[in-house]
């Protein structure tokens, strides 16, 4: 077998895995939104049994040292989960579009709807905030927006009495045009 790795004893090889900077990033959502699977494909689901989905998005901003660094999401079918489809619907400019191809009271998680997600959500731009968490192990969305969202900077608080609860996420669809062809 020949292998390609260049390693020695005097170079080393970078994977490109980085975890983005705290802040403000420019990112593409990517291709491959699908609910999350083990090995065999089975579905996996949290420990509460709601279902995982994974949307894929990277850092893409040429003049960011975290330029490519992957800051994907996983997203519970519940509530939460709702909103946050939402607001990556909003943030991208799709508002308008997928309350007018889906009205009433829908679901994101009904197959219809999430296979249009899969469709529309990949190359699409947005904004989205990081925090490192608590621990230092991980890169946390907090906040997401529209690509014209001029984000300021936020004096650092003190911590929150959080008691388990999870931090919202905050969408900036002002002046988002729908975008409506292709359905």
């Amino acid at each position: 077998m020949k292998t390609v790795s260049t390693i020695n004893e005097n170079t080393s090889s970078e994977w490109g895995f980085r975890r983005p900077f705290d802040g403000w990033h420019k990112v593409e959502m990517g291709e491959g939104i699908d609910l999350m699977k083990d090995k065999e494909g089975q579905v996996v689901p949290d420990a509460k049994g709601n279902n995982l989905w994974k949307f894929p998005a990277k850092i893409n901003d040429e003049d960011a040292s975290d330029h490519e660094a992957d800051i994907s999401l996983v997203i519970a079918e519940t509530a939460f989960g709702e909103k946050k489809i939402s607001d990556i619907i909003a943030a991208i400019g799709m508002k308008d579009a997928f309350e007018k191809n889906f009205p009433g009271d829908r679901s994101f998680f009904e197959p219809a709807i999430m296979d249009k997600v899969k469709i529309k959500v990949p190359g699409q731009f947005c904004q989205m905030r990081t925090e490192t968490s608590k621990d230092g192990k991980y890169s946390n969305v907090v906040e997401i927006a529209t690509m014209k969202f001029k984000p300021v900077d936020k004096p650092v608080a003190a911590p929150k009495d959080t008691k388990g609860k999870k931090e919202e996420t905050v969408a900036d669809a002002a002046g988002a045009q729908a975008k409506t062809e292709d359905w």
